[in-house]
């Protein structure tokens, strides 16, 4: 990849299954090398790559053609989601499994992909944008907050030791 190359942000399409989950296989083993057991050998998988796709819910971020970062976007909240009182009335953008691959971390891809979804709000398809972050995965963390996410509580989920914090935003904040 060149420095020069413009990123391009697109709807994934079934030739993308493998490169995605190159994306999202490096991610995971760069958390685990970083002690984070965020993700386990059952989540996320191919199946959740596939299952995306064809929900038109997966987004890549390229440059050069190559994949550099992924997104799932859709309004699908887990059911934990519910047991917290939110700010803002759905309807509500849930960020997924966002990625960059490890080599290329640092580079504003992760805010790229962000603004992407932010977008979306502020265009009036959504009235805000919910996600969760590992408590251990501090790096992930931190990039919420310092996009001005706000936490509004925390949820366990199957196989974590540890909470997610759950945050949300809105552009009328």
């Amino acid at each position: 990849m060149t420095d020069s190359s413009q990123p391009v942000i697109r709807l994934a399409d079934p030739t993308d299954v493998d490169e995605v989950w190159d994306v999202i296989a490096s991610c995971r083993i760069a958390l685990r090398e970083r002690g984070v057991m965020q993700w386990d050998t059952t989540y996320p998988s191919v199946d959740t790559v596939e299952d995306d796709i064809a929900n038109k819910t997966l987004f890549v971020l390229t440059a050069d053609e190559d994949c550099v970062g992924v997104v799932t976007l859709d309004a699908n909240a887990d059911a934990a989601y519910a047991s917290l009182k939110w700010k803002f009335e759905e309807p509500a953008l849930i960020v997924h499994r966002l990625c960059i691959r490890p080599r290329l971390q640092g580079r504003g891809f992760g805010h790229r992909l962000m603004q992407f979804a932010e977008d979306r709000v502020s265009a009036g398809d959504y009235r805000s944008i919910r996600l969760d972050a590992y408590s251990q995965n501090a790096s992930a963390v931190k990039f919420y907050q310092q996009r001005g996410y706000r936490q509004v509580g925390q949820v366990f989920f199957p196989r974590r030791p540890l909470p997610f914090y759950l945050f949300e935003w809105a552009a009328l904040e």
